[in-house]
């Protein structure tokens, strides 16, 4: 009896597939694995800070935690060290520079140390206290023991500051709208800075928001005018632009799409025509802001809540202008919203930087930290800065 030795058909079909994969599939898979970090980086760092808010998409975007990106990574960085581990370095360079330069993470002993002897020293603690959860800023005020201490969302509360016993530090205090500012020094001149128009969101037209109340725009900051001891006067902004909320969470349906799909004539179409226009009207409205405070011919800090991410546009047009403390000075990522969340993606964690202290005109930064045990829905930020006369704009 003779016997015949070969491969059966499944077997032939088997090596036939397995054929296809390594000679179609798995060179796409590589080329993909290895695209993509250098896709993600060039999307965050360069497409977002030149694009940003000036598109639908891209503006929703910004607001997610950035931590997303991270966790898409991983499963390429998988394929990469399976299939193509001579290159497998471009991942972890690529988080590397992601984490730096988008998520704006910061060592602190990189930052050049700033000599407080010979210099005159402000410390300022910026803090919206809106949905607070009860939160108490002493703690921190106690630790930090700023000379000024600026406070949003907190109408009508100057009286209550006068008479705690836990501000009785603060003899200057002085209040405007939602704002309230605390100092140890005198407080010579205050006036408030109001947009030309209104920043509104309303989802069902492109342009009844630029209409509502035009005569009267928003309060974007009350400006004071300082004395430290020896006479040098400087310019102290206490900032809170309008939140992006109501457009954040109509954008959550999917509109937000519209960005990168919206062709003309579509429902999308409609829907990046209302949100861009909204972007459009934040975006001036920082320009507006910025123009004004350079024509401050004092030194000036700028502090508050900007309600806007550290790596997008409207970020960039501020930076561009003004020193940021914790690119200066910060360290970790300096993330002061939201401080209580359940956000998986953010391992329950604050993912975005609203709140902010620039500087312009001699101003030094020494320090800037951010609280992190307490629960309020911003975290209060506290920044040193020294003048120098010598030191540039």
């Amino acid at each position: 009896m003779h016997y015949k030795f070969g491969v059966t058909d499944s077997q032939q079909a088997g090596n036939s597939a397995i054929g296809f994969f390594r000679a179609r599939c798995l060179p796409f898979l590589s080329g993909i694995s290895l695209a993509y970090p250098i896709l993600l980086l060039i999307f965050s760092c360069v497409v977002n800070p030149l694009v940003g808010e000036r598109n639908a998409t891209f503006a929703f975007l910004l607001y997610l935690p950035q931590s997303i990106w991270i966790f898409s990574l991983l499963p390429f960085a998988l394929v990469g060290w399976f299939f193509w581990r001579r290159w497998f370095w471009i991942h972890p360079v690529a988080l590397i520079l992601f984490i730096i330069f988008s998520m704006g993470w910061r060592l602190r002993w990189l930052s050049p140390d700033v000599d407080i002897a010979n210099g005159l020293t402000v410390r300022v603690m910026t803090f919206n206290r809106g949905q607070n959860s009860s939160y108490s800023l002493q703690p921190f005020k106690n630790h930090e023991q700023p000379d000024v201490i600026l406070l949003q969302e907190v109408p009508r509360r100057e009286t209550n500051y006068r008479r705690s016993e836990g501000y009785r530090e603060f003899p200057y205090i002085q209040s405007m709208g939602e704002f309230v500012a605390m100092s140890k020094w005198p407080i010579l001149d205050c006036r408030e800075v109001r947009s030309p128009q209104r920043v509104v969101f309303d989802s069902g037209s492109a342009h009844k928001s630029r209409e509502v109340d035009s005569g009267r725009g928003d309060l974007l900051a009350m400006r004071l005018e300082l004395q430290l001891p020896g006479g040098v006067k400087f310019a102290l902004y206490n900032v809170h632009f309008p939140t992006p909320r109501d457009i954040l969470t109509d954008c959550k349906r999917g509109g937000f799409l519209g960005g990168v799909l919206g062709i003309p004539g579509t429902s999308l179409g409609k829907k990046r025509i209302i949100y861009e226009d909204y972007w459009q009207q934040r975006i001036d409205q920082a320009e507006y802001f910025i123009n004004q405070v350079n024509k401050d011919a004092l030194p000036t800090i700028i502090a508050g809540d900007f309600n806007m991410p550290d790596n997008g546009y409207i970020y960039r047009l501020f930076a561009g202008h003004w020193k940021d403390s914790h690119y200066e000075a910060g360290s970790g990522f300096g993330y002061t919203f939201p401080g209580i969340t359940r956000n998986l993606f953010s391992l329950g964690a604050a993912w975005l930087r609203l709140d902010y202290v620039f500087s312009r005109r001699g101003w030094v930064v020494a320090r800037a930290a951010v609280e992190s045990q307490g629960r309020s829905q911003h975290r209060p930020l506290s920044v040193t800065l020294v003048f120098q006369h010598e030191s540039p704009s």
